[in-house]
């Protein structure tokens, strides 16, 4: 599936112009994550695209307060293309058919980093690394839809955190790999301009070569994103030290620790 076929399934690309529509007339900042996040930054390369539609969409927005959040969801259902869910503060639905988490971080969160909101029902939710994946995130143009979207670096941040948050979350585990796997196909170009030791670190005749790369460049970017978050550094090195078995968690703490 490529990224144009990818955005014409299930009404993706009308729900991301009208949403990003909003968010610039609103001047908030956002970026798309989770599953959709991940499915578009792999369908760069059709081999490592998603071969299934993608049922829901996580957005992430950052707003200072409960009442900006509250403008944000009056804005999108303004439109008559979202409608609010009866109870769950962060779930709106685009036209009766997809599910849409806005996922509110920034000043609106709390000082022990959780988000309260409190309409219609209360609701908490904790949001470790946004604002740290927030710089990475980058506007990718396809068609007529301009959006912004998480890194693969920041979305395997965030699936870690995500998965330590709740281990019975495995799919995130797979997720991680399956990234890994396809990323230095998708960040070549990168990879030999910004971290042209990591090549030589490891032999070319070893079968997972290209994974054990990535991993030690990703666990270096994470790393970067965390310089200012020592705490959230902290927590990552012990997520990666507890992980097993395959050999890329190794690789990644090895970049985390890298100089």
């Amino acid at each position: 599936m490529s990224q144009g076929e990818f955005f014409r399934q299930a009404n993706i690309s009308q729900l991301l112009a009208v949403f990003s529509q909003v968010a610039k007339g609103l001047g908030i900042d956002y970026f798309v994550i989770g599953a959709l996040a991940r499915d578009i930054r792999l369908s760069a390369i059709p081999e490592h695209a998603s071969r299934r539609a993608t049922k829901d969409v996580d957005i992430a927005i950052m707003v200072g307060s409960e009442v900006e959040f509250e403008q944000v969801k009056q804005a999108l259902v303004a439109t008559g293309d979202f409608t609010a869910h009866g109870t769950l503060a962060i779930k709106l639905f685009y036209k009766q058919a997809i599910e849409v988490d806005l996922l509110p971080f920034g000043q609106i969160e709390g000082l022990d980093g959780e988000v309260r909101v409190n309409r219609p029902w209360p609701f908490v939710l904790d949001v470790p690394g946004f604002k740290e994946v927030l710089p990475t995130a980058t506007t990718l143009t396809i068609g007529a839809v301009e959006i912004r979207v998480c890194s693969l670096e920041g979305i395997i941040l965030l699936k870690l955190f995500a998965n330590d948050d709740n281990p019975a979350r495995t799919k995130d585990v797979s997720d991680i790999e399956h990234i890994l796997k396809a990323y230095f196909n998708l960040a070549t170009e990168a990879i030999f301009a910004d971290f042209t030791d990591v090549p030589d670190l490891y032999s070319t005749a070893d079968p997972e070569y290209l994974t054990l790369v990535s991993a030690r460049v990703v666990g270096r970017i994470m790393n970067n994103m965390l310089s200012d978050s020592p705490a959230l550094r902290m927590r990552l090195r012990r997520i990666l030290q507890g992980k097993t078995p395959n050999r890329y968690w190794p690789e990644m703490s090895a970049g985390l620790e890298d100089e």
